[in-house]
């Protein structure tokens, strides 16, 4: 069963932390916590889930060009991970996929309908 919730969350500004709160959605499901900043970034986690195959994650040099300067090799391999190569691999099993995505979804219709709660 997944937990959904709204929790705060304090950036750091440098050295001191922000004053000013923002919420986030932290979905806890198969042994796992994904925190969403807003309802786009889970939108899109969700829409990846929502694939049972994956293409593959070989990006051509002219796009990692584009989207990160000319000096793009000279970055460390953590740099230029996209966010779904950090997931752990266990998630794409199928049936911990298919909870995943229940999961998504019933937080993202929450988050719209302004019934979660912190």
């Amino acid at each position: 069963m997944a937990r959904i919730t709204r929790e705060p969350e304090f950036r750091w500004r440098g050295r001191a932390k922000s004053l000013l709160p923002r919420d986030q959605i932290v979905v806890r499901v198969a042994s796992f916590r994904f925190r969403f900043a807003d309802t786009s970034q889970l939108r899109e986690c969700l829409a990846y889930y929502q694939k049972k195959t994956h293409p593959s994650s070989r990006v051509p040099a002219k796009e990692l060009a584009a989207d990160l300067g000319d000096d793009w090799r000279e970055l460390r391999g953590w740099e230029v991970e996209r966010w779904f190569e950090r997931l752990p691999m266990y998630l794409l099993e199928e049936p911990k996929r298919q909870k995943v995505v229940k999961a998504l979804s019933k937080a993202l219709e929450l988050a719209e309908s302004g019934k979660l709660k912190a």
